[in-house]
């Protein structure tokens, strides 16, 4: 679609080019980290989901703010700040950095030329203005960057990250070089590793950082980095419940999934799937999820979809009758007793029995039998929210 920009209608024609090249934000969002990923090769070590996000993000606060002839937003700043810190700690180049918002927003003008009739005195001040925002953006970059490589502790966090990127992705983790990032670390490669892990969105770097610092002030050897969508956490030598008050002490509303202890660098990287399987869970619930009590239900997360037609069916019974629910778990807490569990749940026998036979009636699944209690679990623990 063109859109004819005339010097008659400056501001209405620049809102509609607007409109037009936002409604394509995420094939152009596309094309910027096509083009960025085969001009800078070293950007290979940033995860791609990661980077479409924050490019997306970017060039829908530029094209708005050209639109409106306004600044950057105080908060996108420290946005880019962010931004900074965290690609220096991935060992990225500011040139690379900077490099990348004039590569997206290159994508972004040629898109606006090609969506206009044709170019005008307001387009060309547009473009100004666009440039003028990459400049304060940039700007914003390098100062973040620049603070991350002058800190003793930004080196450390390159270390941390190139330890847990390699754990996640690597096939051979046994090696010599992996040996090394662990002792420097604190860790010691021959002893068991515990992880835990969170969802990422709600934790800036700034905060994952922090979260480093309280560690580090406790006799735990513990190590924390992000991800891709997590922020994982690998100890040693202490109590799992003391990395998770760190973890909860500013995020108090925070699902966590706890991995089982390992042993060596190969469990550290299986104790990490653990946690990761667990928060599949815990996100669910809003609870600290532990892969040994509920290592079954946690590897099925993975299968939600497969699932589905077979479990899935029992969450609207569940919804719709949340006490039968409530008597089906009872019931498998209390070791199929069904005195024990109407005593857990303040029940009359007679009355948990009869939530258990109401509860088969209406999903066909008996909570008595092993399969009808599997099934009646799963749906609970996997499809009710």
């Amino acid at each position: 679609m063109l859109v004819h920009v005339s010097d008659g209608s400056d501001e209405n024609a620049i809102r509609e080019l607007w409109r037009v090249v936002a409604r394509e934000i995420e094939q152009l969002t596309d094309r910027a980290v096509q083009q960025i990923r085969s001009e800078l090769p070293a950007y290979t070590v940033v995860p791609i989901d990661e980077q479409r996000a924050y490019i997306q993000k970017q060039l829908s606060v530029m094209l708005r703010a050209v639109a409106e002839n306004e600044p950057l937003p105080e908060d996108d700043a420290e946005r880019s700040r962010d931004l900074g810190r965290r690609r220096a700690m991935q060992g990225l180049p500011l040139s690379d950095v900077i490099e990348t918002y004039h590569i997206a927003s290159r994508e972004l003008w040629n898109t606006m030329v090609d969506r206009s009739h044709e170019p005008t005195r307001e387009l060309l001040h547009a473009g100004g203005k666009l440039w003028d925002l990459v400049h304060a953006a940039t700007s914003a970059v390098a100062v973040g960057h620049t603070e991350a490589t002058r800190s003793a502790q930004a080196i450390r966090a390159g270390v941390r990250y190139r330890f847990f990127e390699r754990l996640c992705i690597a096939t051979d983790v046994e090696n010599l070089e992996m040996r090394g990032l662990a002792q420097s670390l604190g860790f010691d490669p021959q002893h068991s590793f515990q992880a835990l892990c969170v969802a990422a969105d709600e934790w800036s770097e700034p905060e994952v950082e922090r979260l480093q610092r309280d560690l580090d002030a406790t006799p735990i050897a513990a190590q924390c980095s992000r991800h891709g969508s997590h922020v994982i956490v690998l100890c040693q030598r202490g109590f799992i419940d003391d990395v998770i008050g760190a973890t909860v002490r500013d995020h108090s509303e925070v699902s966590i999934g706890v991995g089982m202890s390992r042993v060596g660098l190969v469990g550290a990287a299986n104790s990490i799937t653990d946690a990761e399987r667990a928060l599949a869970l815990a996100a669910a619930s809003g609870a600290v999820v532990r892969f040994a009590d509920d290592w079954f239900a946690a590897t099925l997360a993975a299968h939600r979809d497969e699932l589905a037609a077979l479990l899935e069916a029992g969450t609207a019974i569940a919804a719709e009758h949340p006490h039968l629910a409530e008597a089906v778990l009872a019931f498998a807490r209390s070791g199929f007793s069904i005195s024990a569990a109407a005593r857990e749940i303040h029940l009359h026998a007679n009355s948990l029995a009869y939530r258990l036979d109401r509860w088969a009636q209406l999903t066909g699944w008996d909570p008595r039998s092993l399969d009808g209690l599997m099934k009646s679990l799963m749906c609970l623990k996997l499809f009710r929210r």
